[in-house]
């Protein structure tokens, strides 16, 4: 596939490669950008090359566009993050995954200024690019960058309570508990404390669903303390998200959520949410 790859760019046939690329993975993708920028030699040429790939039918040139959009950022960032948001509300839901990745890798290699222009991405009428600050605040999280936990988990707080289920899918489950929480257990736990006091059920649902995912398991005990709090709001989206994170915390950490479920069913205001969550332990 390489190969064919060189062989394409040194013809100097942007068609053609797109063409070559439909279907082929994204390291494949990655690697043609990377020989495309190596053979351009300028920076200018890199940006032409993704206005013209964005408005092409095929999503395997938007593919394209979305791998080139970090060598144009680093040209002329504002353009290239004109194009990228555009990437972010595409029609094609792979290309809008793609270009949200981008937008992770930018904001980790730039974190100041990618961060900056993030901000106003959470404004936009489209879910798809508000979805895109989530997925990238969720790949920007490093362990050896500690000082980016409070920006990070600023950055996401407006959009807990955003009604949008893609955007709540990938917020509480994947961006908070999945690389959040992993990274910056201290100061993600904190901000979930936090947030617990709202009385906005959307924000309460990414609350219960932050602890879902393995790094909660390291935190058992720590999170029980918000899902009591939690177990007794009477909205069927708060409650069953507590049931959810129940019976998964359940079956990693059995010793300790087990007891405590069947203490939830002699409370007569907890018994539903431990009667849905003992049925999947």
């Amino acid at each position: 596939m390489r190969d064919r790859i060189d062989r394409i760019i040194a013809r100097g046939r942007l068609d053609s490669l797109a063409r070559a690329l439909d279907g082929a993975k994204v390291h494949d993708v990655r690697y043609a950008a990377d020989r495309l920028v190596e053979t351009s030699g300028d920076g200018r040429v890199v940006l032409k090359h993704i206005r013209d790939l964005v408005d092409r039918r095929k999503p395997a040139f938007r593919h394209l566009a979305c791998q080139l959009a970090p060598a144009g950022y680093r040209h002329e960032a504002e353009p290239t993050l004109k194009l990228l948001q555009r990437l972010a509300d595409d029609a094609d839901w792979t290309v809008r995954d793609a270009a949200a990745e981008t937008c992770g890798r930018l904001l980790r290699d730039d974190f100041a200024r990618m961060l900056e222009a993030l901000y106003g991405w959470r404004e936009h009428p489209s879910a798809s690019v508000r979805r895109a600050v989530v997925i990238a605040a969720g790949r920007a999280a490093r362990p050896d960058r500690l000082e980016r936990a409070e920006p990070l988990l600023k950055l996401v707080e407006p959009l807990l309570a955003d009604e949008d289920a893609t955007i709540r899918r990938a917020l509480g489950p994947s961006a908070l508990g999945g690389s959040l929480l992993r990274h910056y257990p201290m100061d993600a736990f904190e901000y979930l404390v936090k947030w617990s006091t709202s009385n906005e059920p959307g924000v309460l649902w990414n609350v219960a669903m932050a602890f879902s995912g393995p790094p909660a398991a390291d935190i058992a005990r720590k999170a029980l303390i918000v899902l009591r709090k939690l177990s007794l709001d009477e909205r069927r989206i708060v409650w069953r998200a507590v049931s959810s994170v129940m019976w998964k915390l359940g079956r990693r950490c059995p010793e300790i959520v087990r007891p405590e479920l069947m203490r939830w069913l002699e409370d007569d205001r907890r018994v539903e949410v431990a009667r849905e969550a003992l049925k999947h332990l």
